[in-house]
């Protein structure tokens, strides 16, 4: 039976750990309880080696700390750099924060002085174009 991209096997009946309705429990967790005499205690986790969750031989699985399984799971984070909307300066991003932009500024004050910029620039058409139309 699956439970996310775990298997839920029926737990042997001298089995200590936690079950699930009863009478179900997570195939890795009983295969190492099975190998090392043992269910992981609070504060540590079992780590697939390979990444494949359904993969639960022995040499696939490793007890490591919640605080090391959480490094493990990391994704490294892709950056993009592009030069500086007003000044030029070389800008680095993470993709997740340069998504959907199409220019990037060093600081807010520049990002606010173009924003500035095109509005006195469309103020001022505005007055000329309203000039013209006086007589």
């Amino acid at each position: 039976m699956r439970n996310g991209p775990y298997e839920l096997i029926l737990a042997p009946k001298d089995y200590p750990g936690k079950r699930y309705r009863g009478r179900y429990a997570y195939e890795h967790i009983v295969v190492f309880w099975q190998s090392y005499g043992f269910v992981p205690p609070k504060g540590w986790e079992i780590h697939h080696v390979n990444g494949n969750h359904r993969d639960n031989v022995v040499v696939n699985l490793q007890l490591v700390t919640n605080k090391e399984h959480r490094q493990l799971h990391i994704k490294p984070k892709s950056y993009v750099t592009k030069p500086c909307g007003y000044c030029g300066i070389e800008v680095k991003k993470t993709k997740q924060r340069a998504w959907g932009k199409k220019t990037f500024y060093c600081n807010r004050n520049h990002s606010r002085l173009v924003k500035l910029a095109s509005r006195r620039t469309v103020n001022s058409l505005f007055q000329i174009r309203t000039l013209d139309r006086e007589p």
